[in-house]
């Protein structure tokens, strides 16, 4: 019984050093300060290319669109307008986006020029 209870008592103490967040992931908080600032600094490339807000892009992010799609759709939307570019015309034109079709297909479907859509392109390289 002595040598059980002895068992439990060990196991306990190996689980706790193993489940201790300082020990196992000393670097980890390094790493995750790191994501969010990577994160942040590409929202912010992302809302000064397309002249919209971290939040927006932030929102779309949280959507689960990628940035490269939010950077096209954003593109895209401006291209029409003078003004600057609103959430309701960047969903519209994410909604264009699907499996099955390109963000070329889009463009040539809202009739933007090849030559414009490859400088479009090359630009949301560029950003992210």
């Amino acid at each position: 019984m002595r040598k059980i209870i002895a068992a439990i008592f060990m196991g306990l103490i190996i689980l706790g050093g193993v489940s201790n967040v300082n020990v196992c992931n000393a670097a980890g908080s390094q790493d995750i300060v790191q994501w969010y600032y990577r994160s942040y600094t590409m929202q912010e490339s992302i809302a000064n290319t397309i002249d919209i807000t971290t939040d927006v892009v932030s929102y779309f992010m949280h959507e689960g669109y990628a940035p490269r799609d939010i950077v096209m759709a954003g593109l895209l939307a401006g291209q029409n307008t003078n003004a600057s570019v609103h959430v309701g015309q960047i969903n519209r034109i994410l909604a264009k986006k699907t499996s099955n079709t390109s963000w070329r297909d889009v463009a040539i479907d809202m009739g933007i020029e090849q030559e414009t859509f490859n400088q479009y392109a090359e630009k949301a390289k560029n950003v992210i």
